[in-house]
């Protein structure tokens, strides 16, 4: 009899004779390997250990072993694979009209943003720019009910893909879908928090990135020669976007070390998280104000 545990074991081994690379959500083979197997049975991820020692459904192999084809061989990432995600402990459905939810900004965003948003009130309006499929303004308006949460994208696929969990999460009502160039549309003072997790990746690192990043949106990751173009335009219109006491949360993973180099006189503060992850910086309205006021942004 297969157990969940013995299958485990072959779903780890399988994995790591493919050569897969996780970087997509999981750490490591094991947590891919629970993902898949959990998936395939139609189980939830929250267990406990004795299902190790429970029969795996005879029903699940044909669909474990679909998804072990879409794994190791198709290189698809497991939330491909599965068809949704799970960051800060919500459901995403997840597919390639989008990045796969990975922002360490979620667990800031989960967290209400302490110590960063200490305004005494919660944030009335909050905008996750280059939103993909919505996860940060989804987790923000978990975190925050009577926050209006603007998702915005250029990509048409993206916002619907947003739209969908939107729906899924049941707050259609305060959550609005913009396809829009960066902040470019929004009124200026409109927002009390911007999330912004723009394309980064350089072009030179976009011809070294593994297998599985290829069936993710190109545009969602590729930004200019040294990446950083899209993160310093942000930058400059978040000083018109946000509202006096404003936030801004700003991810460019390593390619942290290119923007301080492109603006040498911006004293960046790059939070470090529990939960690991590069690059992810907090920035009031005020700081982005005194420097453009001093001409360095």
């Amino acid at each position: 009899m297969q157990t969940f545990r013995t299958k485990l074991g072959q779903v780890e081994t399988t994995l790591l004779e493919a050569g897969v690379y996780c970087g997509h959500g999981y750490d490591s083979v094991t947590d891919e390997a629970v993902a898949l197997v959990l998936g395939a049975a139609d189980l939830p991820p929250a267990q406990t250990l004795a299902l190790l020692d429970q029969p795996f459904p005879s029903d699940a192999e044909a669909r474990l072993a679909t998804l072990l084809d879409r794994r190791c061989r198709q290189r698809l990432p497991v939330a491909y694979c599965l068809g949704e995600s799970h960051l800060a402990g919500l459901r995403f459905i997840a597919d390639s009209r989008a990045l796969v939810p990975r922002s360490p900004i979620a667990h800031v965003v989960a967290e209400r943003l302490s110590p960063w948003w200490s305004q005494g009130r919660d944030p009335a309006v909050i905008v996750d720019v280059c939103c993909g499929g919505g996860s940060l303004g989804l987790i923000a308006a978990e975190a925050f009910p009577g926050a209006a949460v603007l998702l915005s994208d250029l990509e048409p696929q993206a916002i619907s893909l947003a739209a969908e969990n939107g729906a899924l999460h049941q707050h259609l009502d305060r959550v609005l879908m913009l396809r829009a160039d960066l902040l470019s549309a929004l009124r200026s003072g409109s927002a009390d928090v911007v999330l912004a997790n723009p394309p980064y990746v350089s072009r030179g690192e976009m011809a070294e990135l593994p297998l599985e990043y290829c069936h993710e949106p190109r545009m969602a990751l590729e930004a200019d020669a040294d990446g950083t173009e899209l993160a310093v335009t942000l930058l400059r219109e978040a000083v018109r976007v946000l509202t006096p006491d404003g936030l801004m949360l700003l991810e460019v993973g390593e390619t942290w070390v290119a923007l301080e180099k492109r603006l040498p006189r911006v004293p960046f503060l790059w939070l470090e998280l529990p939960q690991g992850g590069a690059g992810v910086a907090a920035i009031s309205a005020q700081e982005l104000r005194d420097w453009d006021a001093a001409g360095i942004l």
